[in-house]
């Protein structure tokens, strides 16, 4: 009896380790949706300059109205530096991570890594989507965005890993916390002999 009270406090101690596995997860994850607005250039101004005042990760954001078309087909951002006038590589983003409000919607384009320095952002003709992705824009019956009110925004990032490590952590915390909730309810039972 006294060895199944002692597992049971040992089970629901977990509950409180799994809550702050997933409060830690949790706010690693927030990081990479919710970076620091570098710059929000609205889409028809074209064109801005920004400096980054550390070397680090960076991110490509496009905002508008939910449930409108975008016009990604039609731009394509590019970054140069203004001190040496080299084009910084825009990594397309792999798994297009997004956040709305059910009213204003933006979705992750591209990520870039850059050192501190002055640069410019230019949207240019092109497209940031592949085929695959353009075909089914195109299906897609909903009304084009009013470009008065699309932006694309740089915003402070983390690299990629992070976001991986905190899934991986806000799954372990979850775990954690139904397995201790479980085990200690059923500790009588398992160490009653």
């Amino acid at each position: 009896m006294v060895k199944s009270k002692k597992m049971q406090i040992l089970f629901f101690s977990f509950i409180a380790v799994g809550i702050v596995i997933l409060i830690f997860s949790i706010k690693l994850v927030r990081k990479t949706f919710y970076g620091d607005i570098i710059l929000e250039l609205p889409y028809l101004t074209k064109s801005s300059e920004f400096v980054l005042t550390k070397p680090g990760s960076y991110s490509i954001w496009h905002r508008g109205e939910f449930f409108r078309k975008a016009p990604l087909d039609q731009f394509r951002p590019e970054i140069t530096s203004k001190s040496t006038g080299v084009k910084i590589n825009l990594i397309p983003s792999l798994f297009r991570p997004n956040a709305n409000n059910w009213k204003k919607a933006r979705m992750e384009l591209f990520r870039f890594t850059a050192p501190a320095g002055k640069y410019v952002l230019e949207l240019t003709e092109g497209s940031c989507i592949i085929g695959a992705e353009n075909r089914v824009i195109r299906l897609i019956p909903a009304r084009m965005v009013d470009l008065d009110k699309y932006f694309i925004q740089i915003r402070e990032s983390q690299p990629r890993i992070s976001a991986f490590t905190g899934i991986f952590f806000m799954i372990l915390g979850g775990l954690c916390i139904i397995f201790a909730l479980v085990f200690g309810i059923l500790a009588d039972q398992m160490f009653a002999k």
